[in-house]
């Protein structure tokens, strides 16, 4: 048995303890895209001013997929938001891009998000779809590709790097996935900066 002075010397450490601890933690969100919504998973940064990251998840990926790469990026002073699409991942390009604007104008509404200094992280479809948006969106500061994959079938997956100019990029992909190696390189080779 804890003798009593203890406890109540402990208590105030364990209050804080307890008010502290959801302090990195991800509070549920939805995006509002026209008459719809993607859930979302946002954290919030330390401290204003801060930069931010939206995480775009593979086609039939999920915003959960991100809570490591997410809580690592907070601890390190971003605010983060990691989407799930919407539907089941058939959506065309255009809706894509609307999944990914509206990502990023919430990470611009945040008091606490510098908002010129967002970036772009996505797997696989998500990564054509953040190049893809980040070449139209002057405003968007980096783009980081997992797995790159042409977001249409057969699309040249080199033309949006005209448009994305020579903003920092980093382009991530394994050897054993052949598809996504020659993406890269094709973009790699397509890269201005």
């Amino acid at each position: 048995m804890v003798p009593r002075p203890a406890i109540l010397a402990l208590a105030p450490l364990v209050l804080f303890s307890l008010l502290t601890a959801g302090c990195d933690a991800s509070r549920p969100v939805q995006v509002a895209v026209g008459d719809a919504n993607l859930s979302g998973l946002y954290w919030e940064p330390p401290k204003r001013l801060s930069p931010a990251v939206l995480l775009l998840p593979a086609q039939d990926g999920k915003k959960e997929d991100w809570l490591p790469l997410a809580i690592r990026l907070q601890k390190e002073g971003y605010g983060v938001l990691a989407l799930d699409w919407r539907g089941a991942g058939g959506a065309d390009r255009e809706a894509w891009l609307a999944d990914v604007r509206a990502g990023f104008e919430f990470l611009r509404a945040q008091k606490k998000v510098d908002a010129a200094r967002i970036g772009l992280i996505g797997a696989e479809r998500g990564a054509s779809a953040a190049l893809d948006f980040a070449a139209r969106e002057p405003l968007a500061r980096l783009v980081v590709l997992l797995a790159p994959r042409p977001g249409d079938p057969g699309a040249a997956v080199e033309l949006p790097m005209r448009d994305y100019g020579a903003r920092p990029l980093l382009l991530l992909a394994a050897e054993e996935d052949a598809a996504a190696v020659d993406v890269a390189r094709r973009l790699a080779a397509a890269a201005q900066g």
